[in-house]
């Protein structure tokens, strides 16, 4: 009588993936380069599973993956500090983006030798304005066919998703040189709440849909960051609006 094979059950984080595209590909590419009897890799969970009769070595896994692409594979039980640096290396395109504007509006208050909140807002949402609309208007048909997925606006007015670049780089004109303000910040408010409400929408139903605040040339995925992005600049143009009254 033959012994009965042990089965190991193995559960990794996956890094990398932003379709689920990505997550054929690994699931495909282990189950052809390791003696296992399943491996299943799950988008939304960022989870590689792989039962097999043998417990694979880390580094052995993350050999087969990084020939598949810009994946890697982890442990499945990370620190908080672990986690955290994951999220924002996953988001590094929006995150430098924001630093940059960040940097950069605060840099520009420096020879005032003061902080001033009113011109720092104003700065920091025209310079945000400025980089957004370039990278949108690199590619806009590509940006107009992503941005109307999940765009409140969008989804309702023929057209709009298309000149949303010329609109985003009208109000960094308008902020860059504190031209009608209290309109810039309406637009932005009514803006940046339609595409808020979408992302939340999108986000509540785990729907895969790339983020199209950066363009079409810089593939990331909607995120709690696009979120907290676009509620920064409801924020800053509430404020703006209420000293007007």
């Amino acid at each position: 009588m033959k012994p009965l094979l042990t089965f190991y059950e193995s559960v990794y984080r996956v890094e990398g993936m932003t379709c689920q595209a990505c997550a054929d590909t690994i699931e495909t590419g282990i189950k052809a380069s390791l003696n296992v009897s399943l491996a299943h890799v799950s988008l939304s969970e960022k989870e590689l599973r792989i039962q097999s009769d043998t417990v694979f070595d880390i580094n052995d896994i993350n050999n087969v993956v990084s020939d598949l692409g810009d994946y890697r594979i982890r442990d499945n039980n990370p620190s908080l500090f672990s986690n955290i640096i994951e999220y924002f290396s996953s988001k590094k395109p929006i995150v430098i983006a924001l630093l940059l504007v960040t940097i950069s509006s605060l840099a520009l208050q420096v020879p005032s030798n003061t902080l001033d909140i009113d011109k720092w807002f104003i700065t920091y949402m025209g310079l945000f304005f400025m980089l957004f609309s370039f990278l949108k208007l690199l590619n806009v048909s590509g940006f107009s066919m992503t941005f109307k997925k999940y765009d409140l606006i969008s989804k309702k007015v023929p057209g709009f998703s298309a000149i949303y670049p010329y609109i985003e780089l009208t109000l960094a004109i308008a902020f860059l040189t504190q031209s009608l303000l209290i309109y810039a910040n309406l637009f932005t408010l009514f803006f940046m709440t339609s595409q808020s409400i979408g992302v939340y929408k999108s986000l509540r139903n785990s729907e895969q849909i790339q983020c199209a605040c950066m363009g079409s040339a810089i593939s990331l995925p909607l995120s709690s960051l696009t979120l907290i992005e676009n509620i920064i600049m409801i924020s800053m143009a509430t404020y703006m609006i209420q000293a007007y009254f």
